[in-house]
């Protein structure tokens, strides 16, 4: 297939690109470079990267013609920059999808996987969260994809462009340099010898997923969106139905560092950042044939030894 990827030079489309690559697909990328990324040097070899951003919509329109699906994964993800600068990140990523869906209505182009959120879409309901929980966003980066996802479902109905959303829980792993997530963040500073900084009690938690399991639940979408012939717009949450909480993450960091404690800083919980989530993903195993096999410890520990070696040798 023709397929375009949004964020082609993100974290998650570097792990899925040489995949897509691999089983036969001709790839298109697009990128803002607003993240500073430069993974789209890694994967040029698999990829044909543009440089703009998806709010030009006559650009993106010309890309788009004769594409089959378009994975949509850039997105400003950080929810306490959304918090301090809320009409940026509805710039970033609901005006930027509906562009996108225009786009797509102009090009005819009739598939679109799409990277939505587990947690701060759900916001502080009971976990564990599924396909029928009611969305309750307390941060603006969670309203903007539960806004996305409108969209989306309003494109299916009056345009008949098929969507699958898929609701990632937390994603760790390799090709992250610019990525600022709490698993990322205390691993330099373990490797840097200072403490961590809890905000909270460190028993809030997360459902976090290898990108490597995460990425093969994207192709496992792909397969689906492309045998189903009629409109469609469904959503699976892609996460591991297990919750970590910070202090767990803690320990387990202390794995890689045999012999030592981490000291620890606690300071004030941050206004917007969801408190316990994760997700039953049966809908994911029944539909879409999903199955997270990356053990969370060993894969904390792998990430340990890739930031090790890509950020801090000489």
């Amino acid at each position: 297939m023709n397929i375009l990827v949004t964020g082609s030079s993100g974290f998650i489309a570097s792990n899925l690109i040489p995949k897509l690559k691999k089983a036969g697909h001709h790839l298109i990328g697009v990128d803002s470079l607003d993240s500073k990324s430069t993974n789209h040097d890694l994967t040029s070899d698999y990829c044909s990267h543009h440089f703009f951003n998806i709010n030009e919509l006559e650009k993106l329109s010309q890309l788009l013609v004769d594409v089959d699906v378009v994975f949509h994964l850039a997105a400003k993800g950080n929810v306490v920059e959304s918090i301090d600068d809320p009409l940026s990140n509805f710039q970033a990523n609901v005006s930027s999808t509906l562009s996108l869906l225009e786009a797509m209505r102009v090009a005819n182009c009739k598939r679109i996987i799409f990277s939505s959120t587990g947690g701060a879409l759900m916001g502080d309901t009971s976990p564990p969260v599924d396909e029928q929980t009611l969305p309750q966003p307390i941060s603006p980066y969670g309203a903007s994809k539960l806004a996305c996802e409108g969209y989306l479902s309003a494109y299916s109905k009056s345009f008949g462009i098929s969507s699958i959303v898929l609701r990632f829980g937390n994603v760790y792993g390799p090709y992250s340099s610019h990525k600022v997530g709490v698993i990322n963040r205390w691993i330099r500073l373990a490797i840097e010898g200072k403490p961590l900084v809890i905000y909270g009690d460190g028993k809030s938690s997360r459902d976090y997923i290898h990108v490597d399991d995460l990425t093969d639940g994207l192709q496992l979408a792909l397969g689906r969106i492309h045998d189903n012939s009629d409109s469609v717009f469904e959503t699976y949450h892609l996460a591991n139905y297990a919750e970590i909480t910070l202090l767990d993450l803690k320990e387990i960091l202390e794995c890689c560092l045999p012999g030592e404690k981490l000291d620890v800083i606690y300071k004030k919980a941050r206004v917007g950042e969801v408190n316990k989530n994760f997700a039953n993903i049966s809908l994911a195993k029944s539909k879409l044939g999903f199955n997270p096999i990356v053990n969370f410890a060993n894969g904390v520990s792998e990430l340990y030894e890739w930031i090790q070696a890509n950020e801090y040798s000489s």
